[in-house]
């Protein structure tokens, strides 16, 4: 989960630092917390699944 946050953040320092357009940029940063909070949502509910299971 790190990795694809970190990839998709390193991705859109990339289009930050070439200069590429501003709805690049901003896809690029919807993408990623769209991405993040998928993730996390994915993650918090399955940890809470196993501790509810006992």
């Amino acid at each position: 989960m790190d990795t694809l946050i970190f990839g998709g953040l390193l991705a859109t320092l990339i289009a930050l630092y070439r200069g590429a357009s501003r709805t690049i940029v901003l896809g690029a940063w919807w993408a990623v917390l769209i991405a993040v909070t998928l993730l996390t949502a994915h993650h918090i509910t399955s940890g809470l699944a196993l501790k509810l299971s006992y």
